[in-house]
């Protein structure tokens, strides 16, 4: 009997434990799931991490997704362009150097090249250039030659090799061949023809057309045709008027705008000077680019990126991110493009109510502390007030009561005419104006000013022209201008 109570106690004792041993098993995996979700969660949120480092929500987590797809395809669309860029380029040094060295392995003769795919704005061919009349010699550098002349009764200009050049002539020296000299000088206009056509513009020379040598015993030369500029020089800078100045400022706080954004990339200019631009009626353009880059430097540790102009023993550090030194190049433009033209150019015989807002330009272009774009919408708005009027900051009572009396279609020509100091012209004192009360205010400040003729000739930024008078004579009959007369 005491052996069937043991067997049934060891039966319900074997149940018990098989029970308590389920629920333990139950229990564990009921914590491994917990955990596995809580771990999975996490996991989730990991991957939702935006660039910044932060916890990023659903939502705001897909938007940064979009954003960076998009990045990557800019930079995919960047990537593809300076390829075409470069297949341009490669293009057409081929073709130079395999006609000139007899030496056509892969090479395509200038007749054969599908110039319509690779140069569709092409307008001048080699035949062309041959037909350009009243060639005269203009200026030349290191390298290259410039010529004007005329093609079909429009004025170009050409830019060749200068075989006299000191490029040229050093190469020689050196023990190099002819050929092998006038090649490596002609590359460089070979890449002003690329360059130039890739980054065309408003603010930038348009090439019009351009011809390589068939052969080493042809008579043509690498040759670059384009509109036709008139050189920026520091003496006729300072000779403009204001507003002229002020639309030279604008222009090239507009190319280094452009510079900064543009399809290969953020664009350097390894030597900034004012002999890189032209003036081509009244805009500054671009026109020298065989010495350019369209990359930032590259950067290992933070002191690559250090900005530096020795010539003003000043300095400045930009990021290195990626490996890159970002805004290097827009830094660089920025500095030299103040340098040259703003800082000096914009001061100068401004409006007084201008001043402030002109003193925040200068600052940004000296101190480096806005950028291409910030200073772009400044020079925008120094544009606006004076277009409008408003930096007069008139009032509706200022002109109530005119002292001057009013000769429609009447003109003073050749007459009492005189020099002032802000004026257009050498010869009198002609000055640009919102309206007929500016044009008061100016000679009611000019203590040989008699009186006014206002004029319907409009300059660059909608002003209207007046010529100011020292006398009233007899007045000629003019159906485009006003006359109007001092009181005294």
């Amino acid at each position: 009997m005491f052996w069937k109570f043991k067997r049934r106690w060891s039966g319900v004792m074997w149940k018990n434990q098989l029970f308590y041993f389920s629920a333990v098993i139950v229990f564990f995996l009921f914590v491994n799931v917990f955990l596995f979700q809580r771990n999975f969660a996490s996991l989730e949120a990991e991957n939702n991490v935006d660039p910044g480092g932060t916890i990023s929500k659903l939502n705001y987590d897909r938007a940064e997704v979009t954003k960076t797809r998009q990045v990557f395809q800019e930079r995919n669309t960047r990537h593809n362009l300076r390829y075409m860029f470069e297949n341009k380029l490669r293009k057409l040094l081929d073709i130079m150097e395999s006609n000139l060295e007899h030496t056509a392995t892969y090479g395509s003769n200038e007749n054969e090249i599908p110039f319509e795919k690779y140069f569709s704005d092409r307008l001048l061919y080699c035949d062309d250039i041959l037909n350009i009349t009243d060639m005269t010699y203009m200026a030349s550098g290191w390298t290259k030659a410039v010529y004007k002349g005329t093609f079909k009764g429009s004025p170009v200009a050409i830019k060749t090799v200068d075989v006299k050049g000191q490029e040229v002539t050093t190469c020689v020296e050196a023990g190099s061949s002819q050929t092998a000299c006038y090649i490596k000088a002609a590359k460089k206009i070979v890449k002003e023809i690329v360059v130039l056509q890739a980054i065309a513009g408003e603010n930038i020379l348009k090439v019009l057309g351009f011809c390589l040598p068939r052969n080493a015993d042809d008579n043509l030369w690498v040759a670059m045709v384009t509109e036709l500029g008139e050189a920026v020089d520091l003496i006729k800078l300072l000779q403009m008027s204001w507003e002229d100045r002020l639309k030279v400022c604008l222009d090239i706080t507009k190319i280094i705008n452009y510079m900064s954004k543009t399809s290969y990339g953020s664009m350097s200019m390894n030597d900034f000077r004012r002999q890189q631009f032209v003036l081509i009626n009244g805009t500054l353009k671009l026109s020298d680019v065989d010495d350019t880059g369209f990359e930032d430097p590259s950067c290992v540790v933070k002191a690559d990126c250090d900005v530096t102009f020795s010539s003003a023993n000043f300095s400045q550090r930009t990021r290195c991110i990626h490996n890159k030194c970002v805004d290097y190049n827009e830094k660089r433009n920025v500095y030299n493009a103040g340098r040259h033209f703003v800082t000096f150019l914009l001061p100068h015989g401004a409006p007084p109510n201008l001043q402030p807002i002109i003193e925040k330009v200068v600052d940004g272009y000296n101190d480096l502390t806005m950028t291409s774009q910030q200073l772009l919408k400044l020079m925008n708005d120094i544009v606006t007030s004076y277009k409008t009027g408003s930096y007069l900051n008139r009032t509706k009572s200022d002109h109530d009561h005119s002292k001057y009396s009013v000769l429609h279609e009447s003109d003073l020509p050749g007459l009492y005419d005189y020099r002032c100091r802000l004026s257009l012209s050498i010869a009198s004192c002609t000055i640009s104006v919102y309206d007929e009360h500016e044009a008061e205010d100016v000679c009611n400040n000019e203590e040989q000013c008699e009186g006014f003729v206002m004029t319907k000739h409009i300059t660059w930024s909608g002003r209207r022209l007046v010529h100011l008078k020292n006398g009233t004579g007899k007045p000629a009959y003019n159906a485009d201008t006003t006359l109007y007369i001092r009181q005294r």
